[in-house]
């Protein structure tokens, strides 16, 4: 092999490991050059469109639906001390009416009449006071007649009572044996003041006052004696007469404040945005229509306030007149009594003149007590016989006694004739409700769907109603309530914050803070490109993640998607549609 043979050799074998090197080369990676190559793709965007729609944040609370103010028909002893159940025509579930007989004790009824004021005392000829008006009151209503309506317990209230026990088939409480004694022995004292009376004129001896004059003398007595009757009966009907103009004053005055709150109630809800009678936002005709309601209702309350205080005037006026009418009566009667006292009495019989003048007021204090014993026997009502209750009729919910019982408790319980719905709310809860806002109480299984309004809300925790640290809420139905939902535990949605009309919402997660301590959102103008808008932030409605936005700088629109993320394990098509709505935008902590 000759010099260029092997020159030429060697220049192949370079040229060979030199390709090899290249090639080992491109297969042979750093590991940066590995890193590189594994970086996952750019990330894309998640995008929500901006919604207009209206938001709101409502609390929901559960609500106990029941009889308001369920009462207790007591058993009480009869005046022999018995309490043995001896008849019982009611059962759980009859209406108990004004008048009805609720239960039978020894014989005696125990009659059940409307009223506010419970029975404290018997009721009985001469007692005077506002439990004898709530009784008469209840009589007329019954169509026993108790005559003026007062609070004197009189011979015409003593009928009416009597009335109502025959017409129950009870026989009426009349004077007893022993009040029928007192009577008649009081009788006899007058009867012996007037023998006394007429012996010491006899004593006047050697008078020489004629028959006749003596005659006269004491008929001019009577007269005056009639005169001071006729005035105290005259003076008890005039005050009598404008004492029922002055009830009926009384009440045109809490009519007309009734409409007004009725009327201000109205136009206060109108202003809040919704009439009452449309429920939409009320027009400037509307509301022109209930302002001139609240000022024609504010013009009765002061008609009729005035006409009550003119009345009230009449009645001080009329009853300083009749006053001095009876106090110049009074001094005429007493004139005439010491006119005859002095002519009959002659001028040397002074002391037989004292005889009858102590015999004439022994005849008068005899007469006087004849008078007050006379006017307290009589039909009385027994404090065990008569029950008064605010609301009549009732629905009797549970009898607990039958006929030959004798009970230690009440012989029924009777519910009100309204619907209570009580509740309660948490302390954080309590400043988001206020007495007179409107919620919906519903439940699908029961298919009850009916609006309530908050009427009270407890200002401190605690009470039969709320457990610890909890507030106690009453409601009050719109309309009438279902039977199925009574006794039922119900759900209450309360409205304590709306934004009243659509408006521009994102998600929460949509909002970032500035440099400037603005909030902003990342609109995405066109794929992958981004623009930051400056807003500002109102309603926050947790329930569906949404806030109320309004754009302080830059376009924003309902449609426009926000930035909420940025997805990096997808394409930037995928994970893009966030467009879902949540109708109950609700605070449920309390459910």
């Amino acid at each position: 092999m000759n010099r260029r043979t092997i020159l030429a050799l060697v220049a192949a074998v370079a040229v060979g490991s030199a390709g090899v090197g290249w090639f080992a080369g491109q297969q042979i990676k750093s590991p940066a050059d590995v890193a590189a190559e594994a970086e996952p793709p750019p990330a894309s965007l998640i995008t929500v469109p901006v919604e207009e729609r209206e938001l709101s944040t409502n609390v929901i609370i559960r609500g106990q639906v029941e009889f308001d103010d369920v009462a207790e028909i007591p058993v009480n002893p009869s005046a022999e001390g018995s309490t043995i159940i001896t008849s019982m025509t009611k059962v759980a579930g009859d209406d108990l009416a004004e008048g009805d007989v609720a239960v039978e004790v020894a014989g005696r009824p125990l009659f059940v009449l409307e009223g506010e004021l419970p029975i404290f005392r018997p009721l009985a000829p001469g007692v005077e006071g506002p439990d004898v008006r709530q009784l008469e009151t209840a009589l007329s209503r019954l169509g026993f007649d108790p005559g003026p309506i007062d609070e004197t317990y009189d011979n015409e209230t003593e009928a009416a009572v009597s009335e109502m026990y025959r017409a129950a088939g009870y026989s009426p409480n009349e004077a007893t044996s022993a009040e029928l004694e007192q009577l008649q022995s009081a009788r006899d004292r007058v009867r012996s003041a007037q023998q006394n009376l007429q012996s010491a004129r006899e004593g006047l001896g050697g008078q020489s006052v004629s028959e006749s004059t003596r005659l006269q003398l004491d008929q001019s007595v009577r007269e005056a004696e009639n005169f001071l009757a006729d005035a105290k009966a005259e003076r008890d009907a005039v005050l009598a007469e404008v004492g029922v103009r002055q009830e009926q004053a009384w009440a045109a005055t809490e009519v007309a404040a009734t409409a007004l709150s009725t009327a201000e109630s109205r136009l206060a809800e109108a202003n809040a945005g919704t009439h009452p009678d449309t429920g939409e936002p009320p027009t400037p005709e509307e509301l022109d229509v209930l302002i001139d309601a609240v000022e024609t209702a504010q013009a009765e309350v002061a008609a009729a306030t005035a006409e009550e205080g003119a009345i009230k005037a009449e009645m001080e006026r009329l009853q300083v007149e009749q006053d001095r009418i009876v106090e110049a009566a009074d001094v005429g009667l007493r004139i005439q009594i010491a006119s005859r006292a002095e002519t009959l009495a002659p001028p040397d019989n002074s002391g037989v003149q004292e005889s009858i003048a102590a015999a004439q007021r022994e005849v008068a204090d005899a007469n006087e007590a004849l008078a007050t014993l006379d006017a307290s026997i009589g039909t009385s009502i027994p404090a065990n016989e008569i029950l008064f209750l605010p609301e009549l009729p009732r629905q009797i919910q549970r009898v607990n006694v039958k006929t030959g019982d004798v009970p230690q408790g009440s012989a029924m319980s009777v519910t009100g004739s309204g619907v209570a719905i009580r509740s309660s709310v948490s302390a954080a809860d309590r400043p988001l409700l206020t007495e007179g806002v409107e919620a919906l109480m519903e439940d699908a299984g029961l298919g009850v769907s009916l609006p309530v309004t908050v009427a009270f809300v407890a200002d401190s925790p605690g009470g039969p109603n709320a457990g610890d640290g909890r507030y106690a809420v009453r409601l009050e139905p719109v309309g009438d309530v279902p039977e199925d939902a009574i006794n039922q535990n119900l759900r209450v949605t309360v409205p304590f914050q709306s934004t009243n009309g659509a408006v521009l919402a994102v998600p929460i997660a949509a909002l970032s803070a500035g440099a400037d301590g603005n909030s902003r959102v990342q609109v995405e103008r066109s794929e992958g490109v981004v623009e930051t808008v400056s807003v500002k932030t109102g309603l926050l409605a947790r329930s569906v993640g949404l806030v109320e936005i309004s754009p302080i700088d830059g376009d924003l629109a309902a449609g426009d998607r926000v930035v909420v993320g940025r997805d990096t394990s997808s394409g930037p098509d995928e994970a893009n549609e966030g467009d879902d709505e949540t109708d109950d935008e609700s605070n449920e902590s309390d459910e």
